[in-house]
């Protein structure tokens, strides 16, 4: 391997490795966190009428 092509080499795998974290953090740090000032709503069973179920 040539001089030239090892420089150019180690100067990808910095700039990659500079960069491609960078870019990982800035997505998480831009993503949209859920509302927490939202109630939480409870799923209950529907509530039979009381003349239906005798029947």
């Amino acid at each position: 391997m040539k001089r030239a092509h090892r420089k150019a080499h180690a100067r990808i795998w910095t700039v990659l490795g500079l960069l491609l974290p960078l870019v990982f953090f800035t997505i998480l740090a831009m993503r949209q966190s859920p509302p927490t000032d939202r109630p939480a709503v409870l799923i209950e069973a529907p509530v039979e009428s009381s003349g239906e179920a005798n029947q």
